[in-house]
């Protein structure tokens, strides 16, 4: 069996909110509250013992800042982090060739990609309707096969969606 984790960034905006002179999607920051949710969230996937073995992220300033801030949490090195530019504005083929092309020899692994992208592809993985990942949200299968190549037509089963407004309310 293999674990996927799916996570769409933390939450970005522009300082002040609106953007430099030359800047581009791709250059936005998280907001403090993105940073502090991506701390949360690292934490909680600690708690549900889903750490992955491996780390992929769209080079997105949003989404490397948010698998940097992760990565720092669980003790994983920066330097380990995959950079995949097919994370960013990815389609389904892009996630799908991204996890075929994997080795065998990682049974977990997280990808760390954007809306729309990111939630159209969980809902093509479950039968359960999930509207919208929220940002900093983790949607996480367990993956019925020994191979990534055959993740595909493998069964995958829904283990857990969190995210860090459901760890607000669970907690009041």
């Amino acid at each position: 069996m293999k674990t996927l984790l799916l996570i769409r960034h933390a939450k970005a905006d522009w300082p002040e909110g609106k953007a430099p002179a030359n800047a581009t999607d791709r250059d936005r920051p998280l907001t403090e509250r993105g940073e502090a949710d991506a701390v949360r969230m690292a934490q909680r996937l600690q708690q549900l013992k889903a750490v992955p073995e491996l780390l992929i992220s769209s080079p997105a300033l949003r989404a490397a800042t948010t698998a940097r801030i992760m990565a720092h949490e669980w003790n994983y090195p920066e330097d380990a982090i995959q950079w995949q530019p097919r994370l960013y504005q990815a389609d389904l083929t892009d996630f799908i060739e991204t996890i075929t092309a994997l080795p065998d020899t990682w049974k977990s692994i997280a990808l760390v990609s954007h809306n729309p992208g990111i939630t159209l592809f969980a809902n093509a993985l479950t039968a359960y309707n999930i509207q919208h990942i929220p940002t900093c949200g983790v949607v996480a299968f367990h993956v019925q096969t020994s191979e990534w190549a055959r993740f595909w037509p493998a069964e995958k089963k829904l283990w857990f969606f969190e995210y860090p407004e459901n760890l607000q309310q669970s907690r009041v």
